[in-house]
C-alpha cells in the first residue's frame, strides 16, 4: 500500500515539475532578453511610412520625367519656334495693335511644347505680336532645359470682369502646375505643392520657377514686371537680375510679391514697344 502511495506522489511531483518548466520556457520566450541588435531591429511604423512616402514621391517624379537638377548653364536661347501662328490681316498691312494681333497656336499643333490653361478661352489667346513671340520662345527654351516638362500658358488679352489687367496686349499668366507653390484644381481649394516634400525637393521646384522667370527676363532683355507670391523665388530672382546687369523700364523691382492668387502662376507684363523675337 505504502509503495503505491509513494509512486502516486512521485508521479504528481514529476507532473508539477514538468508544468513549471513549460511555464518558465513560455515566459522566457515572451520576455525580451535585452535590447535588439541594430541588425535585427526594424524602423518604427512612422519612420517606415515616411520613407516609403518619400520613395513614392521620388518614383512619381522619375515616372513623370522630371529633371533631378537644374541646368548648369544660363546660356538661354530666345527663338520663336516654327509653329503656325495665326495673325490678324491688319498685321500684313503693317498696322499696329490692336488691329494687329497674333494668336497662340492650339495645343494640338505644338507637340507638347506647352499646354493652355483650362480657363483660357479661345478669344483670350491673342495679344501683341511681341508678347506672343516672347511666350512661345520662353516655352520652347523651358522645355529644352527641363526635358519632359512644359509651361502652361494662361490668359493673354482678356478684357472683362475676370482681370483688371490683361487689357492692352502686354500681359499674360504663366504656370508651372507641378512646381509652383500651390496648384489650382477645379472645385478644390489650392493644393500646397510643397507639402510633405524634403527641403531639397522644394528647392528644386523653386529652381524650376526661377529658371522660367530668368528665361523670360533674358529673352525680354530685362523689360519685364512679374508678380509671384513666393518670397524665396522673388528674392533670388531680384538678386540674379541685378547680377546679370539687367534693368526694367517698368519697375525698379522686376518681380514683386502679390496676392495669394499669384502663388500658382506668374503674371507677366511687358512694355507695349517690346521688340519681337526672331524665329528659329
Amino acid at each position: 500500500m505504502s509503495s503505491r502511495v509513494g509512486a502516486v506522489a512521485l508521479v504528481a511531483l514529476l507532473s508539477l515539475a514538468l508544468a513549471y518548466a513549460l511555464a518558465s520556457a513560455s515566459g522566457a520566450a515572451r520576455r525580451p532578453s535585452g535590447p535588439p541588435s541594430s541588425a535585427a531591429s526594424s524602423p518604427s511604423p512612422r519612420s517606415l511610412d515616411g520613407t516609403e512616402a518619400e520613395a513614392r514621391r521620388e518614383g512619381d517624379r522619375e515616372r513623370e520625367g522630371l529633371a533631378a537638377a537644374p541646368p548648369a548653364s544660363e546660356d538661354y536661347a530666345c527663338l520663336v519656334p516654327a509653329l503656325p501662328i495665326a495673325r490678324e490681316p491688319a498685321c500684313a498691312r503693317g498696322e499696329a495693335y490692336p488691329a494687329c494681333r497674333w494668336w497662340l497656336p492650339d495645343e494640338e499643333v505644338v507637340g507638347g511644347l506647352y499646354t493652355i490653361w483650362r480657363n483660357t478661352t479661345p478669344e483670350h489667346r491673342a495679344a501683341r505680336p511681341a508678347l506672343v513671340a516672347l511666350v512661345l520662345a520662353s516655352a520652347r527654351e523651358y522645355a529644352r532645359r527641363w526635358p519632359g516638362e512644359h509651361v502652361t500658358i494662361g490668359d493673354l488679352d482678356a478684357a472683362g470682369p475676370r482681370h483688371q489687367s490683361h487689357q492692352d496686349g502686354a500681359d499674360v499668366d504663366l504656370y508651372l502646375e507641378h512646381a509652383m507653390a500651390v496648384r489650382n484644381e477645379p472645385g478644390r481649394a489650392p493644393i500646397d505643392n510643397y507639402r510633405g516634400l524634403s527641403r531639397d525637393a522644394v528647392a528644386l521646384h523653386r529652381a524650376r520657377v526661377l529658371d522660367l522667370a530668368k528665361i523670360v527676363a533674358r529673352c525680354a532683355r530685362g523689360r519685364v514686371l512679374m508678380y509671384y507670391a513666393d518670397r524665396p523665388v522673388v528674392d533670388a530672382f531680384r538678386s540674379w537680375f541685378e547680377r546679370a546687369g539687367l534693368t526694367s523700364d517698368l519697375s525698379s523691382r522686376p518681380m514683386q510679391m502679390h496676392n495669394a492668387l499669384h502663388r500658382f502662376h506668374i503674371h507677366l507684363r511687358v512694355p507695349p514697344d517690346l521688340a519681337t523675337l526672331p524665329g528659329e
